[in-house]
């Protein structure tokens, strides 16, 4: 990378100004990196039914064909505001 000003008048008065910025980089050697993101989206049965009393899937549960229990009513009141 460099940057700056090269040779410039100022105001026509013949004075040169310049400036210049240098920057420089060197590596050597190797360079190895990894990532590992992710992310795993499972259903526990056995927490539905206990929250739900009895055994539901998750197609029940977001199609509405279960109603919600009591403990849901909250959240689903906060949600409704928006």
């Amino acid at each position: 990378m460099a940057a700056g000003v090269g040779e410039r008048e100022a105001d026509g008065a013949g004075v040169a100004v310049g400036a210049a910025m240098y920057t420089y980089s060197r590596s050597q050697g190797i360079f190895a990196g990894v990532s590992l993101e992710g992310a795993m989206i499972a259903t526990r049965y056995e927490v539905n039914e206990q929250f739900y009393g009895k055994p539901v899937y998750p197609a029940d549960i977001l199609s509405g064909a279960v109603k919600p229990p009591p403990a849901a009513l909250k959240l689903l009141d906060a949600l409704a505001k928006y």
